[in-house]
């Protein structure tokens, strides 16, 4: 609908009100949920009702929007150049914490030096 009307990204984000990028991220399909808020500002701008974007039925999105049904059914392809979506990095394992000795009494340290007195002996 953005390119029927000849309109950048830039230009339907700033007639909508929203970030650019999110409009990029938004026609590739990889952003989350879109808000409702979102879902209505594009419409608005773009003149259609809000279902119209949200519809699964191409043959009704054609019929209210004056769109060849071809037009937006074909699969989005990227321009060679383009990053392509990197893997989430799992994060490091964490590093096991040194387990410190107890300290002990005067009286512990005593008995043991006695002991080896003991054995020595």
């Amino acid at each position: 609908m953005r390119e029927k009307k000849r309109w950048t990204q830039e230009q339907l984000a700033e007639k909508a009100g929203c970030d650019y990028k999110y409009l990029q991220l938004f026609e590739l399909g990889l952003t989350p949920e879109p808000s409702l808020r979102n879902i209505e500002k594009l419409a608005t701008a773009l003149g259609v009702p809000p279902w119209v974007l949200l519809c699964d039925e191409p043959h009704l999105v054609a019929f209210h929007t004056g769109l060849d049904q071809k037009e937006f059914t074909l699969p989005v392809v990227t321009k060679p150049g383009r990053p392509k979506k990197r893997p989430v990095e799992k994060p490091a394992p964490i590093a096991p914490t040194r387990i410190r000795r107890k300290r002990r009494t005067k009286a512990q340290m005593e008995a043991d030096k006695k002991a080896r007195s003991c054995e020595r002996a």
